[in-house]
């Protein structure tokens, strides 16, 4: 498992660091650039503010698989709330993309699709990239780990 810690009976995806840290760079490059630059402007500050607020996003963010309880738990973003997905409601994945002028991926994305408690189908982002192949890998662990709790 490259993409995953197991302890326990639970799987837990490493921090996804590749959308994370070209944003952080960026940023606290143009932060430097504003303290150096722009000593009398609030720039800096703003910069700083993004900054710390990607942070805590990265840190805020989990994806664990509980074979236990049969179930995925994932909560994305700063003020997203934990999302629980039943495996036995779960439906697939798919993996979506997003080009720009339909030639440059900017953004791949896993999503699971499962059925809510009401019968209606939902959506969760389980994992983000650039780049198609390191969510393929992400979603062929999962398929492994749910595969090996289903005693296939």
């Amino acid at each position: 498992m490259k993409n995953f810690e197991r302890i326990g009976n639970e799987y837990k995806m490493k921090p996804q660091l590749g959308t994370y840290v070209p944003l952080i760079g960026i940023f606290s490059i143009i932060m430097i650039v504003g303290f150096v630059k722009l000593p009398e402007s609030s720039f800096k500050w703003w910069m700083l503010g993004i900054l710390v607020i990607l942070i805590i996003s990265l840190l805020r963010s989990y994806f664990i698989i509980d074979m236990d309880k049969r179930e995925m738990r994932v909560r994305k973003g700063l003020v997203g709330k934990e999302v629980t997905v039943p495996l036995d409601r779960l439906e697939g994945f798919t993996i979506h993309k997003l080009k720009q002028y339909g030639l440059i991926t900017i953004n791949v994305s896993l999503i699971a699709r499962y059925l809510h408690e009401n019968g209606k189908e939902k959506r969760v982002q389980l994992a983000q990239s650039y780049f198609t192949k390191p969510i393929q890998r992400i979603c062929n662990e999962i398929d492994e780990i749910i595969g090996a709790g289903d005693g296939r």
